[in-house]
């Protein structure tokens, strides 16, 4: 069906474009005609008396009528498949009136409407209007004997002739009277009639059938040419439709924006209908969020299809093996190798960002570095870029690794981003991306790559777009709840592996250093009440330690599997007493309760299991 209404909106058009030529030759008729009514007027031209109604009353009205021909181009009339045969009986019909006058000179007048019929691009009307040009122009012949310039070749060159015994000027003959003269020569065996058929119209009208031949050939050829056109632009239509589907399908497998998480925004704005450049970004958990983006090589469906296939990999990759960024690039570009009969190629770029620790874990396969904001500072993150995916299946990968602060920026793009060109053969380059994330560090995600787009158009405006650009922009804000749970050894010996783990959540949420020593004397209390007094019996045992973050708490959940004890039900010692009076125990515990804003114990599952949550203080 689309097909079809594509074909029959180019055969209208042309049959609009086709009826415009044609209106505009009606009009150049009227100026001629108005030419040779001049002229005749002026007496340039001459003409029996006799005549003055055809030439002073038909003549007008035929100017006026082909003359209105140009006022059709821009209605509605013009596009109506029937108008054409009004405007070439039009045409017709001014050149036979011009034919009467000039007899003699018809011929290239008859041709020219046969000549513009050929922008129709139809046989069947080329040959009709052959038919009613060959009877116009035997009707005009014959009416420009009586009526018209005196043919002096057809009429014996006698610019004087005999009627009646008189001897009258051919120019002011009668019409009876030249037809007296040509009876005459008809009684003395010179049929004038006859010679002006065989000698005058035979001639042209063998003319016409050669030029109506090339005109039905030519019409045949523009025809053809039409129809493949109309496939042609069916052909584009189908594709471009594929390609708009596929389109669509590669935008379907980037991440959708989440207006509810302001921290990652990311665009790719392919060079053609479809790229080959991608990124992604997803939660592997609670505690984890991953990184990606891609760049394959090639533009169009192929790559479009290898960036499809290598993105859906490292998410899967990702998703199962977790922090181990060279292991899943080495498994991604095993994986990409095999079948490659294409020889197409990706350079990719992994991170895995703790969100706890801020911990960034990452690996580069090929790919252009990668730019983070470190305490304001524009910078690209070091590291060895490793071999593009799927091009060597023993390829290895080096992972490197980088602690995040509250609100450093990490900025991923393509290298359609720096080798952006502008008409002087300049390129961005990573000079300038270094000085405009200077001046717009402290942007949010989504205004960052939108002013960063803008930045390279207008750096690169007057030149096509030669390479895709894709940019993913993520800030750290480093509160974004999560839940981690660690075991220590329940040994005093794993204290500053658990100072160094908690102070720098804590640091992360802004605490005060003070609060962070007070709340690392409270933890330190807890645990090591937990290695001496829990598993005294065996001396040996484990604690769990589950570390709950949101954005204005934090909460520490001590699990012991030792003999059961509830530290709150240890009554709080007087501290106004002197240290003779006070009653030993307890002042550690009270201490906690003090630094913390909750204690809560329970005994679940035979373990101990102590909470302690502390506040952030607006």
């Amino acid at each position: 069906m689309e097909k079809q209404i594509l074909t029959e909106a180019i055969y209208d058009q042309n049959e609009i474009d086709a009826n415009k030529g044609l209106a505009k030759g009606c009009f150049f008729a009227a100026l001629a005609l108005l030419l040779v009514w001049i002229l005749y007027l002026t007496g340039v031209f001459f003409v029996t008396r006799y005549t003055f109604v055809f030439i002073n009353v038909l003549f007008p009205l035929e100017i006026v009528l082909l003359g209105s021909s140009i006022f059709y181009i821009n209605s509605e009339y013009i596009k109506k498949k029937q108008f054409k045969y009004f405007l070439i009986i039009q045409f017709v019909v001014a050149i036979t009136a011009l034919n009467v006058l000039l007899p003699k000179h018809g011929t290239l007048m008859w041709a020219a409407c046969i000549l513009l019929v050929n922008h129709y691009f139809s046989p069947k009307l080329m040959i009709f209007t052959f038919i009613l040009v060959s009877v116009a122009m035997l009707f005009s012949l014959y009416a420009g004997m009586f009526l018209g310039e005196w043919d002096a070749n057809l009429l014996n060159g006698a610019y004087f002739i005999e009627v009646d015994g008189a001897r009258v000027n051919v120019d002011d003959a009668t019409i009876s009277q030249r037809f007296k003269y040509l009876e005459f020569l008809r009684s003395q065996g010179d049929n004038r009639y006859l010679k002006a058929f065989l000698y005058y119209y035979l001639p042209r009208f063998i003319t016409l059938v050669i030029i109506a031949n090339i005109g039905v050939n030519v019409s045949k050829r523009s025809l053809g040419l039409l129809v493949l056109e109309s496939k042609t632009a069916t052909d584009k239509e189908k594709m471009k439709s594929e390609l708009n589907v596929a389109s669509e399908i590669q935008l379907s497998v980037l991440p959708k924006d989440d207006k509810n998480d302001e921290n990652v925004y990311g665009m790719m704005e392919a060079a053609k209908e479809i790229g080959g450049d991608f990124y992604d970004y997803f939660y592997i958990d609670d505690s984890h969020l991953a990184l990606v983006i891609g760049d394959v090589s090639g533009k169009g469906i192929p790559a479009a299809l290898f960036m499809m296939k290598t993105e859906t990999l490292i998410k899967s990759l990702t998703m199962s093996f977790r922090e181990d960024t060279s292991f899943i690039m080495k498994r991604s570009n095993v994986a990409l190798c095999n079948n490659n009969d294409a020889n197409v190629f990706v350079t990719c770029w992994l991170g895995i960002l703790n969100l706890a620790s801020g911990e960034l874990k990452y690996t580069n396969a090929g790919h252009n570095k990668v730019m983070a904001i470190l305490d304001g500072t524009p910078q690209f993150l070091g590291g060895k870029p490793g071999v593009v995916l799927g091009a060597f299946e023993e390829s290895k990968y080096t992972e490197e690794k980088i602690t995040l602060s509250k609100n450093d920026r990490l900025v991923l793009y393509t290298d359609g981003v720096t080798e952006a060109h502008n008409i002087n053969k300049e390129l961005y380059g990573e000079d300038r991306l270094l000085k405009f994330a200077k001046n717009n560090r402290n942007h949010n995600p989504e205004s960052f790559v939108t002013a960063l787009k803008k930045d390279i158009d207008a750096f690169a405006s007057g030149c096509e777009q030669f390479d895709d650009i894709t940019i993913l922009s993520y800030k750290y804000t480093a509160d974004v709840p999560f839940t981690e749970s660690r075991e220590f050894d329940a040994d005093v010996k794993e204290l500053d592996n658990l100072f160094d783990y908690s102070s720098r959540v804590l640091k992360q949420l802004d605490f005060s250093n003070r609060d962070v020593i007070m709340i690392n004397t409270a933890l330190e209390e807890i645990f090591v009440n937990v290695a001496h007094y829990a598993y005294s019996e065996n001396g040996k045992g484990k604690v769990i330690i589950t570390l709950s973050r949101t954005k204005d708490s934090v909460s520490f959940v001590f699990k012991d599997g030792g003999k059961p004890f509830n530290p709150l039900e240890l009554k709080d010692p007087d501290i106004t007493a002197s240290s003779d009076e006070r009653e030993v125990g307890g002042l550690g515990i009270f201490m906690v309760k003090k630094i913390m804003d909750d204690v809560k114990y329970e005994y679940v599952d035979n373990q101990n299991v102590l909470t302690l949550v502390k506040y952030k203080k607006k």
